[in-house]
């Protein structure tokens, strides 16, 4: 936060010198423990993509640095990756929040990855010869996943996928809410089935456009439905995640991506990003998503409230 500067008359100069040096030394400098010491370097341009869970991860990044002592610009909401892609590796920003998945099946062209470790060890390698250094990932996978109305998770003792589809083998029918664009992806519906050895029968599938399927399930003309793992709905609505036990779903870790002339000018950076990225898990996000989204805050306001508790920002 920029503060004002002070002109009142009458002030005696020492005063003055104090009361300024108090302010410049005061300016973009909160940090963990105070008053953090501003860093020699290169301005860092922070960037994001458009929709929420990107704004919020890249505000965080902007706050957190700033109060660390870098020196940073913000750049959040450029664009999506056709956009946000070339503007990192021609210079025009240094550091936005990438997904593994995306960076391994958009960019590498490579087929869906399952394990975290793997996606992220394929991507980071796989873009270091341009430039561009993946840092830690965070926990956080935003992929799909299925929910269920929570009086059929309770009814049927609901807590896997593998529950769910053992209850379909049993010949059990219960409606699933899925949307086309699912349905005819390899790493959607086909994959799902592949993953867990079954056919979801056709009368079972209730097929809404993408968004509806929480509708769907509200208005209990679907039972279960396949999600992002970090939509809010999943809480505002009340829903239970079926765990993913058999891996059908690909990774998609949140992880700062960042030009490596920045990574090299600032040496404490990939270790104070880590401290960020380690404490944003998937229900952690999925909160901050509804405070926005559902709870109308800003983002700007969220992702203070959010570093400020963690100890991360004062």
């Amino acid at each position: 936060m920029f503060r004002k500067k002070f002109s009142w008359a009458g002030l005696v100069v020492t005063l003055s010198l104090v009361l300024a040096l108090a302010s410049i030394g005061g300016c973009g400098s909160q940090g963990t423990t105070g008053a953090a010491t501003a860093k020699k370097g290169p301005t860092i341009k922070v960037s994001s993509k458009t929709f929420t869970e990107a704004e919020l991860l890249g505000t965080m990044t902007y706050q957190y640095l700033k109060g660390l002592g870098y020196p940073v610009e913000n750049k959040t909401g450029l664009g999506e990756l056709a956009v946000i892609r070339p503007a990192l590796t021609s210079g025009q920003i240094d550091l936005y929040w990438e997904y593994t998945g995306t960076g391994v099946i958009n960019l590498m062209k490579h087929a869906p990855v399952y394990n975290a470790e793997e996606s992220y060890k394929l991507i980071k390698d796989w873009d270091a010869k341009n430039g561009i250094d993946w840092l830690q990932y965070a926990p956080l996978n935003d992929t799909y996943g299925i929910v269920v109305r929570p009086g059929i998770a309770k009814k049927y003792n609901l807590k896997t996928t593998s529950d769910y589809v053992k209850l379909v083998k049993e010949g059990i029918h219960l409606k699933f809410a899925g949307f086309p664009e699912w349905d005819g992806r390899a790493d959607g519906l086909p994959a799902f089935e592949k993953a867990y050895g079954f056919t979801l029968p056709k009368q079972d599938l209730v097929n809404v456009a993408m968004g509806l399927q929480y509708d769907a399930l509200v208005a209990k003309k679907a039972d279960l439905a396949i999600s992002f793992t970090t939509d809010p709905r999943i809480v505002t609505d009340h829903l239970v995640t079926l765990q993913d036990d058999k891996h059908a779903f690909p990774v998609y870790n949140a992880c700062p991506v960042v030009r490596a002339q920045i990574v090299k000018a600032y040496p404490s950076l990939a270790g104070d990003l880590k401290k960020l990225s380690s404490i944003l898990d998937t229900k952690t996000i999925t909160e901050l998503n509804k405070e926005v989204d559902v709870d109308k805050k800003s983002v700007e306001q969220v992702s203070k409230e959010f570093l400020t508790a963690k100890g991360l920002l004062k």
